[in-house]
């Protein structure tokens, strides 16, 4: 993370400006404002809360030391392109790790999945596809992560 954060000067991580831009497109797909300056400032307050929040996630979870980790039940794993550094594909048994990987999956099981339910169940105010769409999308990442929590608790 830079910006001047822990000593480090502000530098540009295409990953988190690919986020932003992300977040911003998703935005853009059917605004509410009306206001063209109320909406260039959300579109610039979007852009900024997600390069921040995208740069604390790559520090938190290190993802510049083990690029593309891969887990022993991935099932994307044959999608993906060959791991960075392959002698750091080892097992994640640690205490740390479980703990983290126990907080992504309770983060995705009691703040993400209820509020794409939510979305998916209570708007219409968007395209009809969209809700179909969030709805599946609460069902996989309710079931994946639940999973994946209850296979880390036991």
């Amino acid at each position: 993370m830079a910006g001047g954060l822990f000593g480090q000067p502000f530098v540009f991580n295409e990953k988190c400006i690919v986020f932003s831009l992300l977040c911003m497109g998703l935005f853009m797909y059917q605004p509410n404002i009306k206001n063209n300056y109320i909406l260039g400032g959300a579109l610039f307050l979007i852009f900024v809360m997600s390069y921040v929040a995208m740069a604390w996630y790559d520090y938190y979870f290190n993802c510049d030391i083990v690029p593309l980790l891969r887990g022993t039940h991935s099932v994307t794993k044959m999608f993906k392109p060959p791991p960075h550094a392959p002698e750091k594909q080892i097992g994640n048994n640690t205490d740390d790790n479980n703990k983290k990987y126990l907080l992504i999956y309770a983060l995705h099981l009691f703040l993400i999945a209820p509020f794409l339910g939510y979305i998916a169940l209570y708007q219409n105010n968007v395209n009809d596809m969209t809700y179909p769409l969030l709805g599946a999308l609460t069902l996989f990442t309710t079931g994946y992560h639940g999973a994946l929590m209850i296979s880390k608790i036991h």
